[in-house]
């Protein structure tokens, strides 16, 4: 009897953190989607490729730039740019956690 409580334990304990890491690739994705739909046309938003707007970092490379733990409240607060041609952004929560996520996921090592 004490072997199946351990194991419908381990089981219930397992399937909640399934369902924390498919939260989390579900909010990446959307992450991914925001960045395609709203940065693409300047930025390399993936893990290859350039630019379209020479001056655009690709999105592999912000971590070299911005501090991705604090990205989120940039986000949320109004994005800003010195660039004169980069548009003020300001994001939902869930679209100001989802794009860092997706960000982290593309960093180049």
């Amino acid at each position: 009897m004490m072997s199946w409580l351990v194991i419908i334990f381990l089981l219930l304990a397992t399937s909640g953190g399934l369902a924390q890491e498919r939260k989390a690739s579900s909010l990446e994705e959307h992450g991914r989607t925001l960045a395609e739909r709203m940065c693409s046309a300047c930025h390399a938003v993936g893990r290859l490729g350039e630019s379209p707007h020479v001056s655009a970092p690709p999105f592999r490379a912000l971590d070299r730039r911005v501090e991705l733990d604090s990205f989120t409240e940039r986000l949320r607060e109004g994005l800003t740019s010195d660039h004169p041609d980069m548009p003020t952004f300001r994001f939902m929560r869930e679209d100001a956690r989802a794009l860092p996520l997706y960000l982290r996921s593309i960093q180049a090592p």
